[in-house]
């Protein structure tokens, strides 16, 4: 294969620049891995920038017989993205979004992340039917290619039915475009062979009363198990059927380039109540009737689902459910308040006259934050048994379907499974309208009888699922690797074999992503199993979900936090020179290039700072701890020195492009005194002591103008020899960092007469870095949002205003008061929806420009006409968005004093 393989790479450099030819050993191995529990290392990565580059891959592996799998953002849980042979991403091109209709119907690239789709309908009050519960991270090739569905979707939602149209490619490079009556025609008469053998079967397979029957009673639960079979029974046009037998594929028929969603109107009310019964018996008697209310959602928790997230169900009550309790979370939506109340009013009369009435956690609440809370609580059942989990386990998460009525039988055998087994911590949750439970439980691969254990397991799930419940032993995260083996089990010999048919036309040569769904090797689950060596308490507790990369700057240039972490647990296993390898390659892909904002546990399930552990592998090999050491002490000094550097340095700078020109000095604020009552203690930080926004007084000047006209005093903290300690930590000097921080909170004390008066940070990261008890430290944002904004006048402006909300600002607060800040400047701003992090870090924007332009490479293009400023709350920051965006970025104060006058005095 290794030689098919190179052959490969060699016609491909023809067409792929080498960039996105991806062949060296570490880059391979921290591509080894989805979010299952499946590894395998791939011979060649190859990214792909559009679709001729696809067709032209396709050909050339078709006429090598070279296997090649698709990945989208590899969150599939059953082993659907690995590969030993050649592996296929997309590059950021293929993020096109398409509103029609006046939102009606949606047209979305694989690239797209489900989340995006979702915000670009928001303004039409529409959204896509799947729901997935990974929507901010997966991208909807995945959702496509895994029919993936969610809370809200239940059945008629998924992808399969709200499919309108579909663009996808063929093993042998063919396009088709259902929108276009040309291509249809075209390929009507190139495949035309292909189309009467699908027809035909379709016919065989109506006319037999028996596999219809089977078919069509698999498809009234959640199935992923197989492929879509129901659309032989629900199409009678044979491109039609091709089209919806590409969903849930998972990448074995062929790719889908494009696909046209109807969408979904979204509740103009929406209520969420969490409510808890004696045993699943008495919750699952309830569901009937909520399905006749018309609930758009219905979250069953177990026991031991309660128990694992006791203290987020603290908030809402003191005594902890009983044992043996099942809870339900229940979201319904309408379109007036009226029909809202009258709705929960209805559900909670069905309450009282059941048998057991369940005890209301929190009753039907409309207040988003404490929907949001509830969720919080769904949502942190994987991670929790994540979080938990003995070092070198792994977390498998399997979902199933059963009729509802044995819901409450399943769920108790289940449990019984889990206890005969020895899986003591695993629990059970999942969308209880559909019949569709999830288990999660720990694993260990390392020893064979562990692996046998799992094997058992399956077998006894398998048995009780399909013979005893008549239920799909995959709902929704398709089949994979490990329910391959299984496809017979569910669907008998003829529902096989009309698979294995279908296959066969479609990939003669059988190069899409073989093994995946179609396995003659009954042990292919136990195959390619992934382990999880400790490496690091610091992110020993990573699953490699991959939830963290959209919010990575790196990832599009070097690792992303998942792979960074895939590739040093894999390192141990390999051979010495191997392992020399990655050591080496690791200082750049790993330490150098990683922005370490720790904005990646934002998105965390178990909340892992990758971040943070980058930071310490830097504070193991610092190299001048006792430059650092003279810096931190002479700070003063230092700065006077910097600034220099910028005078002479800057007129060179302008001469390249590869890097953000320097920045002028800033000149030293001056402050007038003040006779406000009300005061703020105002520290400025080292950037915007350093740079100067060009055009415009320092920022300081800047501040105490706008809070004299709120009527506060600004007390400037002038220490040039302070710092929050930022810096230094981000290099990994933790000690320095550490005193540095220690002696500007004293100061800040003493300034702010012991928590008196608030302090303001007027850099983001100096805000999230000086946080403090007994002292309220504020950025600067949230500072001028609170106590500023309500004080004065304001004239929005009416042009485009772009907003880049720090990583700080997002570690702070979400982001809320830096965007309430901006809607109160503008009407129209704007937020690039693909960019979180800037990839500036501090100065990295000088010392590794690569990392800067990689994370901004699409905001020049979101930025939109007639716009001609952009703002954010950090000066370095500003600094790279200015260069890469092409228009100047400044602080939002300079916006919000430009539009702001004194409120004139009441008479």
């Amino acid at each position: 294969m290794k030689q098919q393989v190179e052959q490969l790479r060699q016609q491909l450099a023809a067409f792929v620049p080498a960039s996105r030819l991806i062949s060296d050993l570490s880059r391979r191995i921290a591509l080894s891995t989805d979010a299952s529990f499946y590894q395998q290392v791939p011979e060649l990565v190859v990214q792909i920038a559009h679709l001729e580059e696809l067709q032209q891959l396709l050909r050339c592996a078709l006429a090598l017989k070279v296997a090649v799998t698709f990945r989208a953002a590899g969150t599939s849980l059953s082993g659907q993205a690995v590969t030993d042979s050649v592996l296929v991403l997309l590059t950021r091109d293929w993020q096109g979004v398409e509103i029609l209709d006046n939102g009606q119907r949606i047209r979305l690239q694989p690239g797209v992340i489900g989340a995006e789709a979702n915000r670009r309908l928001l303004p039409y009050g529409r959204k896509i039917g799947p729901d997935p519960a990974s929507i901010n991270s997966c991208k909807i090739g995945g959702i496509a290619a895994n029919n993936a569905s969610g809370m809200c979707c239940g059945i008629n939602n998924n992808s399969y039915h709200t499919l309108q149209e579909m663009a996808f490619v063929l093993a042998d490079g063919t396009y088709v475009d259902t929108a276009d009556a040309a291509s249809v025609a075209a390929f009507r008469e190139s495949h035309q062979q292909l189309l009467e053998a699908i027809d035909r079967l379709a016919r065989e397979v109506r006319a037999d009363p028996e596999l219809s029957d089977n078919i069509a009673r698999q498809y009234q639960l959640k199935n992923t198990m197989g492929y879509g079979l129901n659309a032989l029974l629900d199409y009678h046009d044979p491109v039609a059927i091709l089209a919806h037998l590409l969903i849930g594929s998972e990448g074995t028929l062929g790719f889908i380039a494009s696909i046209t969603y109807r969408t979904l109107p979204l509740p103009k009310a929406k209520a969420t109540g969490l409510y808890v019964f004696a045993d699943s018996a008495s919750a699952c008697a309830v569901i009937p009737t909520l399905k006749t209310i018309g609930v758009d959602a219905v979250e069953l928790m177990d026991d031991r689902s309660l128990r694992s997230v006791s203290s987020l169900l603290a908030n809402y009550s003191d005594t902890p459910p009983p044992h043996g309790a099942v809870a339900l979370l229940i979201e319904l939506g309408r379109d007036d308040a009226g029909a809202l109340q009258q709705a929960t009013s209805a559900i909670e009369a069905a309450f009282q006259t059941s048998a057991t009435p369940p005890q209301a956690l929190c009753a039907f609440t409309e207040d988003a934050a404490t929907s949001e809370g509830l969720w919080k609580i769904r949502k942190g059942l994987f991670p929790a048994v994540g979080a938990v989990r003995a070092s070198g386990t792994t977390v498998i998460i399997e979902d199933v379907a059963v009729p509802l009525p044995q819901l409450p039988a399943a769920v108790d055998a289940l449990q019984e499974l889990f206890v005969a087994h020895g899986y003591d911590e695993a629990i059970i949750f999942g969308h209880a309208l559909d019949g569709n439970v999830h288990f999660v439980f720990t694993q260990s691969f390392t020893e064979a009888t562990e692996v046998q254990r799992y094997a058992a397991f399956m077998e006894a799930v398998q048995v009780l699922v399909v013979e005893r419940f008549a239920g799909t032993l995959k709902a929704e995260h398709g089949t994979g690797r490990n329910m391959a083996p299984y496809v017979y089990a569910q669907w008998g010999g003829e529902g096989l074999a009309v698979m294995q048919q279908l296959k066969l036309w479609l990939d003669p040569q059988g190069i899409l992503n073989p093994g995946v769904i179609l396995n003659e090797d009954p042990q292919a689950h136990l195959r390619h199993l992934k382990h999880l060596p400790a490496i690091d308490p610091a992110v020993d507790a990573c699953i490699e979900c991959g939830f963290c990369e959209s919010s990575c700057p790196s990832i599009h240039y070097t690792l992303s936090p998942r792979q960074r972490i895939a590739l040093k647990r894999r390192q141990q296993g390999l051979e010495t020179s191997e392992q020399a390898q990655v050591a080496t390659d690791f200082q750049h892909l790993g330490i150098d290039s990683c922005a370490a904002t720790g904005l990646c546990a934002t998105a965390c399930p178990v909340g892992i700072d990758t971040g943070q552990w980058v930071r310490q592998l830097r504070a193991e090999q610092s190299a001048h701890p006792r430059l650092a050491r003279w810096l931190a002490q002479h700070q003063a000094g230092a700065m006077q020195i910097a600034r220099f550097a910028l005078t002479l340095g800057r007129p060179l700078s302008r001469l390249q492009q590869r890097r953000p020109v320097l920045p002028a000095p800033a000149r030293k604020p001056q402050l007038t005194v003040s006779d406000a009552a009300r005061k703020v203690v105002y520290f400025s930080g080292c950037p915007n002591r350093l740079f100067a926004t060009e055009g415009q007084a320092p920022l300081p000047e800047v501040v105490q103008q706008l809070a004299a006209k709120a009527g506060i005093e600004v007390v400037l903290c002038d220490a040039p020899e302070q710092c929050c300690g930022q810096p230094w930590a981000s290099k990994g000097y933790p000690a320095q960092a550490e005193q540095k921080q220690r002696t500007l909170q004293q100061q800040l004390r003493e300034l702010s007469d012991n928590g008196r008066w608030p302090v303001v940070m007027d850099a983001s990261p100096c805000a999230l870095q000086s946080q403090m008890d007994a002292v309220e430290v504020v950025d600067l944002s949230t500072f001028l949002l609170e106590h500023v904004v309500p004080k004065v006048q304001l004239t929005p402006l009416t042009q485009p205003l772009m907003l880049h909300v720090t990583c700080s600002s997002r570690h702070l607060d979400g982001g809320k008061a830096l965007r309430a800040l901006a809607a109160c400047c503008s009407t129209q701003v704007v937020e690039p929806a693909d960019i979180q992090c800037c990839g500036f870090a501090g100065d990295k924007g000088f010392t590794c420009p690569d990392l800067n332009a990689t994370a901004l490479a699409t905001l020049a293009q979101q930025v939109p006409q007639g716009c001609q400023l952009g703002v954010s709350n950090s000066r370095s920051c500003e600094v790279g968005l200015q260069h890469y965006s092409g228009i100047p970025y400044q602080h939002i104060a300079y916006v919000l004093d430009a539009i702001s006058t004194e409120r004139p005095k009441e008479a």
